[in-house]
C-alpha cells in the first residue's frame, strides 16, 4: 500500500488539528475552574493567623518573620512580615503598618512586646513602624 506525499501530509495536518483542538479543550477546562485561593485571602491584623503587615490569612505551615530579643517580663520583638511579603513583596501585596496605615519598605519593620504568659500561651503587642513609633511630639 503506498500512500502519496498530498496524502501524507493531509494526515499529518489532521493529526495536527486533532491535536491542537484536544489542547484546547484541556487547557480551557482548567481556565474554567476557580482560582487558587491559597494567597488570595486576607484578614483583619490582629487576628490569630494574619500577617500583620500584609495581612494575609497565612496556611498552617507559614510562619511570620521576627527577631526576639532577650528581657524578663516581655520582650522586644520586630517583624519583619510572612513569605509574601518578606523579603521580597509578591506584587499584589501592600505592605504596611497597622498602627500608622503609613506604606513599609521592603527592609522596614514593625517594633512589638512579645510577652510569655503563665498559661504558656504567647501575646504580641505592635508598638507601631519607624514612621510613627519614633515621632518627636
Amino acid at each position: 500500500m503506498k500512500l502519496s506525499i498530498t496524502a501524507i501530509i493531509a494526515i499529518i495536518f489532521i493529526v495536527a488539528l486533532l491535536l491542537g483542538i484536544l489542547y484546547s479543550l484541556i487547557t480551557f477546562s482548567r481556565r474554567s475552574e476557580p482560582p487558587s485561593k491559597k494567597y488570595d485571602k486576607y484578614g483583619k491584623p490582629g487576628d490569630k493567623g494574619v500577617c500583620p503587615v500584609c495581612t494575609t490569612i497565612l496556611s498552617a505551615n507559614e510562619k511570620i518573620v521576627t527577631t526576639v530579643y532577650p528581657g524578663d517580663d516581655d520582650q522586644v520583638c520586630y517583624i519583619y512580615g510572612c513569605p509574601h511579603c518578606y523579603p521580597v513583596a509578591e506584587e499584589d501585596r501592600y505592605r504596611s503598618c497597622p498602627v500608622c496605615k503609613k506604606k513599609l519598605g521592603a527592609e522596614s519593620f514593625l517594633y512589638a512586646r512579645y510577652f510569655d504568659r503563665k498559661d504558656s500561651s504567647q501575646h504580641i503587642h505592635i508598638l507601631g513602624c519607624a514612621k510613627c513609633r519614633h515621632k518627636k511630639q
